[in-house]
């Protein structure tokens, strides 16, 4: 018999597993379930060292987030100690807009403690940790979750409702055990390509960091240096094309296939569009962001539709790509006025004075950083692959 035709087999099985997974209560299968509180004096008593103390932050989708990471001495972590949460765990939020993200505690080195808007599920030695930690990841067990939660507005999960989420695990504990390793391999794959991207992602900081300091210069074809920079004001690179932008209020937007950009790039898709294969250069006048390395600029070519928070500009003799890394290496705030909302206007961007190469050298600083975009994006597209795989896998692994 296929395991479409058996009632409780998924849909995708290892080879060698045979007979009905059982449905059980996640109660049954658990040692403990229950989270922990917030220190006395909140947030004074977290600390740079000392006790690792999870938050619903530190709880993303599969692993644990340690970037925001706090700490509580010993003392305190004495005081909590029916809150402690050790390898294994599985972690669930359970209250506010992260509910039901999911989290196994890999923190091998020590115990952590938590807060009570994390819950711990603790399995029984006979129940693998991270088959059930990946089952809530899953959209089945998401589901659950979702319907599990109290009060009209679903705000919440208490551990009751926790104890009383039915789900469907093979008898066999080998089989469960090569599902959460055969979701774990698949989950550090990922991670690794998401390490190949932050270097990347540091690479091209770094190449924009030297090349707009003029720390690092290309050369010509004879390998003599080009001319030196040269001021130049925004309203001497660019010519504007403002008055072509148009809003159009989100009620009276018809659905269609072409960008609608706003100032931090496409918001929406309408049906009609204002530029037909024309390239600009989109620069956020209000509502956006003007950091360094943030994306106060952008390109948009095709066909598409720019509203009234992003300046339009066209090149006048000079590279756009260029150009838009520049500004987005450039720190752009102390031309920013207002904060209601803060607004890059007109005359302030015109007046912006920036050294600029010559076009040649804009090509070739182009070219170098679009090389990076490049890999970039696919490496973008190798990370969602694995990732909508993983979705795929889970829908089918699972009942």
């Amino acid at each position: 018999m296929s395991n479409t035709q058996k009632k409780n087999v998924p849909e995708l099985r290892f080879p060698g597993f045979e007979g009905e997974w059982e449905e059980k209560k996640l109660g049954d299968l658990t040692t403990k379930i229950g989270s922990g509180k917030t220190p006395k004096g909140g947030s004074e008593n977290y600390t740079n060292k000392g006790i690792p103390f999870l938050r619903s932050q530190n709880i993303r989708n599969g692993k644990l987030n340690l970037n925001d990471l706090v700490y509580i001495s010993k003392d305190i972590d004495d005081e909590m100690k029916n809150s402690r949460t050790y390898y294994g765990d599985v972690l669930l939020n359970i209250t506010g807009a992260s509910i039901g993200r999911t989290a196994i505690n890999s923190i091998v080195e020590i115990h952590a403690n938590l807060n009570q808007h994390v819950c711990i599920i603790r399995l029984k030695k006979e129940y693998y940790y991270n088959f059930f930690g990946q089952y809530l990841l899953s959209r089945k067990g998401k589901r659950k979750i979702f319907l599990a939660q109290s009060g009209g507005s679903r705000e919440g999960l208490n551990f009751k409702e926790i104890a009383n989420l039915k789900i469907f695990t093979p008898t066999i504990f080998e089989e469960q055990q090569k599902i959460g390793k055969f979701f774990s391999k698949l989950d550090r794959q990922i991670e690794l390509e998401e390490q190949k991207l932050e270097l990347l992602q540091q690479q091209k900081k770094g190449y924009m960091q030297k090349i707009f300091t003029q720390e690092l210069r290309f050369k010509d074809e004879n390998g003599e240096e080009y001319p030196e920079w040269e001021n130049k004001f925004i309203k001497d690179i660019f010519i504007f094309e403002n008055n072509r932008r148009k809003p159009i209020t989100s009620s009276l937007r018809e659905k269609g296939l072409y960008p609608y950009y706003g100032a931090t790039g496409i918001i929406d898709y309408v049906k009609d569009y204002l530029f037909n294969n024309e390239e600009r250069l989109l620069i956020g006048e209000d509502g956006a962001k003007w950091g360094q390395f943030e994306t106060s600029s952008f390109i948009a070519n095709g066909q598409y539709w720019v509203n009234n928070h992003a300046h339009v500009v066209k090149s006048n003799d000079h590279n756009l790509f260029f150009m838009n890394y520049y500004l987005n290496f450039k720190e752009l705030r102390a031309f920013v006025t207002g904060n209601a909302p803060a607004k890059l206007t007109h005359a302030n961007l015109c007046n912006i004075n920036l050294k600029i190469p010559c076009l040649t050298e804009q090509d070739k600083v182009s070219a170098l950083l679009k090389s990076i975009d490049n890999k970039m994006n696919n490496q973008m597209n190798r990370i969602e692959l694995l990732k909508e795989r993983k979705k795929e896998l889970l829908q089918k692994m699972f009942i």
